[in-house]
């Protein structure tokens, strides 16, 4: 599962939790800039090279962690998409497969929406995210 976080104030984060056998693992990838900033500052994919902070973390989860109850019930699948066009919004992307199904789906302003699907599973993730701590600061080169 991947579910990406663009909150209209602060930085965007993505957590990607996956399985080994039995063994569950998160990884969380905290961008230390504003995306949205660097875009809005630099249009038309004009902004010049720079590096990009991030913070990735690994760490296990339990597999009866309220994420994976969440991700894990047949209802993952029936999550709707409802995106706004505004740049300003709060944005959410999910990607899920069990290797057989899998589902795509993203919604702006959730929580104005009383999406409560969205809201559970976008909830969970802020503490699920707590599992993995910050460990290591790496930087990666960007081009235009």
């Amino acid at each position: 599962m991947r579910l990406s976080r663009f909150p209209n104030e602060g930085t965007e984060t993505i957590l990607d939790i996956h399985t080994v056998g039995a063994r569950v693992f998160i990884t969380v990838t905290r961008f230390l800039s504003s995306l949205r900033e660097r875009v809005a500052t630099f249009p038309n994919n004009n902004c010049p090279d720079s590096l990009i902070t991030l913070d990735i973390s690994i760490s296990e989860i339990s597999g009866m962690d309220p994420i994976m109850k969440e991700i894990l019930s047949s209802q993952i699948f029936d999550i709707t998409s409802d995106l706004n066009h505004e740049m300003k919004d709060n944005h959410f992307f999910l990607f899920f497969t069990d290797s057989r199904n899998c589902v795509s789906a993203g919604i702006s302003n959730p929580f104005l929406k009383l999406n409560e699907q969205w809201i559970r599973l976008i909830n969970r993730s802020y503490g699920t995210e707590l599992n993995a701590p910050r460990r290591d600061t790496q930087k990666i080169y960007s081009a235009s």
